[in-house]
């Protein structure tokens, strides 16, 4: 774990591999795993140039409870230790998919969106979010990018995802 890493967040290792994989346990066992996916191919047609691009998993790997996780603050300020960590060059973007296999992509949103405001002071400044929404079939696929504001490519992006949010109400 980072020296810098909050107190109030769970150990967290940095495992790389082609995911750039982090996990952490949390108290009640629950083994998680962030990966920052590369994903440059999303903006090979919008963006001119290599873009370092990440979509950002957070997945449960382990859950010896089986059932639904209860609340714990401590794993998104673990989430956000994570992103943070990872966060620490100007040109990535990253991407968060709100995941619309249960129906539940909503609520993932808002959770993601709850944890990316919570305390702005830990994080960069320079951050700037936004979110689409794209029409697929009968949902509807919810999408955040986060990027710097000195990214050599942000108003493209911002324009790129203003667009994508626009696609949406024709």
């Amino acid at each position: 774990m980072p020296n810098d890493a909050p107190v109030n967040s769970y150990e967290f290792r940095f495992f790389g591999g082609e995911q750039n994989s982090y996990f952490f346990t949390t108290r009640q066992e629950i083994i998680y795993q962030i990966k920052f996916v590369p994903s440059a191919y999303l903006f090979v047609d919008y963006i001119d140039g290599h873009v370092n691009a990440f979509e950002m998993v957070i997945a449960v790997a382990d859950n010896p409870t089986g059932g639904r996780i209860a609340y714990d603050p401590l794993t998104e300020d673990t989430i956000r230790a994570i992103f943070t960590d990872f966060f620490c060059s100007l040109d990535h973007v990253i991407v968060y998919i709100c995941d619309s296999s249960d129906g539940r992509e909503q609520a993932r949103f808002r959770k993601f969106t709850s944890w990316y405001y919570k305390d702005m002071d830990a994080m960069p400044a320079d951050l700037f979010k936004m979110d689409a929404y794209l029409p697929d079939g009968d949902r509807t696929t919810i999408l955040s990018g986060i990027l710097s504001t000195r990214h050599p490519y942000f108003s493209q992006f911002v324009e790129l995802f203003k667009n994508l949010s626009e696609a949406d109400k024709y």
